[in-house]
């Protein structure tokens, strides 16, 4: 254990350090928090117009209110990328001292800079007296449209590429001085409006030659480039189950050494959030979602059974408690647990750079995830519904029940065993030392 925490404490704590000082990281991880609203806010209709309900659901698409519910989802979960290239530009100026309205503004002007424009349409006529049959093309035609597959999950690195880039443009073009300085007579909004304006130029132009270069490739846009080469890439990586389960290790073991999870979670998040709306597109077009063994795994191995580290195991284990202060901690710890508040779990026992309680900290991502792969093979999830969204407070038993039924609740009964059968044994050993502790003292 000591040879381990000078390792991580030599090699990963200075990475982890650099990581969480960087405006990059730090923005990019906020870009993607405060989008909260908007995804916790659409999550009433969006439990309303896909409750798992069968009758529900056909009254739905009889009655044409279907359209209606998918189209707030289209306004909302499928417009994620512009609000990340928003966000991320605007929270990077922020921390650079900047303006940051005019940057995020720019984030999306760009971003749309970069996307295709036009979709070609065409007629078709099918003779039907002909056999075997024909079918002509008598008319092309292009409409002018923003394709929605880029403003969702699939343009979600080129939301990060061009916030991160027109901010960094921003600050550049700042510190160079190529702002419009008003008389102090000129009203305030009218001189923050005026100000950027010949920035704001250069930053498209650069973006309008960024879109000018890729038509004259193979790939026509820089969103089917980033697609090909490096988002899909990742996503088939992080869409193994292998891959997810070691990644919720490694963010286990790097926060028991005190090393926030946020580190490799701002490295991952994009690539799930892309996953995971992948699961939602599928799921509205009646296909098989693609990546149903992440969504379940990633979920299971998180927050969502207790916080970081899987602590209902724990709190379950701490009924048993025998020692007084184990007994108050699970009074005061307990009940956030529910709702996957542990930090005073966390920080009370301690958990962090706790020798008994490293072995469980690493072991139940390892445990839990193996054990729901295993029952994903032989249970029927044809009715999981990925576009239930509830905030990450929800206990996991609700937000199971909702988005898969019977089949998912299976998996959180099992699931939890094990997490209790986890974390109990090393509970016990803490307790007993515990226990024995005070009655020296009282002795």
């Amino acid at each position: 254990m000591e040879n381990l925490e000078k390792f991580l404490n030599k090699f990963i704590g200075p990475i982890a350090q650099k990581m969480n000082n960087s405006k990059f990281f730090s923005a990019l991880s906020e870009a993607f928090m405060r989008t909260t609203p908007i995804t916790l806010g659409v999550a009433v209709l969006m439990i309303i117009g896909n409750f798992p309900i069968p009758q529900w659901i056909t009254f739905l698409a009889e009655t044409g209110l279907s359209t209606h519910f998918n189209a707030a989802l289209g306004a909302t979960i499928n417009l994620l990328s512009v609000y990340v290239s928003f966000n991320f530009a605007y929270i990077y100026s922020k921390k650079r001292e900047h303006d940051p309205l005019p940057a995020g503004l720019l984030a999306i002007a760009s971003f749309f800079i970069l996307m295709p424009q036009s979709i070609q349409t065409f007629s078709f006529e099918s003779p039907i007296t002909e056999f075997p049959t024909q079918t002509t093309v008598i008319a092309s035609n292009n409409v002018e449209a923003f394709a929605s597959q880029y403003t969702g999950g699939t343009g979600l690195f080129v939301a990060i590429i061009t916030g991160f880039l027109t901010a960094v443009l921003y600050d550049f073009f700042i510190r160079k001085n190529l702002t419009i300085k008003m008389p102090s007579s000129v009203p305030t909004n009218v001189s923050e409006s005026l100000s950027p304006s010949i920035l704001s130029g250069l930053i498209l132009i650069v973006f309008f030659s960024i879109r000018v270069v890729f038509s004259y490739t193979s790939f026509d846009n820089i969103f089917a480039f980033i697609t090909t080469f490096i988002q899909m890439p990742l996503q088939v990586l992080t869409g193994s189950p292998i891959a997810i389960i070691l990644i919720f290790t490694i963010a286990n073991m790097l926060w028991f050494f005190g090393i926030h999870p946020n580190m490799v979670y701002g490295v991952v998040m994009p690539v799930l959030t892309a996953n995971m709306l992948a699961n939602m597109t599928a799921y509205q077009e009646h296909k098989e979602l693609p990546f149903l063994a992440m969504a379940i795994i990633s979920f299971i191995c998180g927050n969502a059974f207790g916080g970081q580290g899987s602590t209902y195991g724990l709190a379950i284990s701490m009924f048993t408690a025998k020692s007084e202060r184990y007994k108050a901690l699970f009074k005061l710890a307990g009940p956030p647990v529910i709702f996957n508040v542990n930090e005073p779990l966390v920080f009370g026992m301690p958990l962090m750079l706790n020798p008994t309680f490293f072995l469980p900290m690493v072991l139940s991502p390892l445990l839990m995830g193996g054990a729901a792969w295993g029952l994903l093979t032989i249970l029927d999830f044809s009715k999981y519904n990925p576009l239930i969204s509830l905030p990450w407070t929800t206990p996991a038993p609700i937000v199971m029940a909702l988005k898969g039924g019977l089949p998912y609740l299976l998996i959180f009964i099992v699931v939890l065993i094990i997490n209790v059968a986890v974390w109990f044994p090393f509970f016990k050993i803490a307790d007993n030392k515990e226990y024995a502790m005070e009655q020296e003292a009282i002795d």
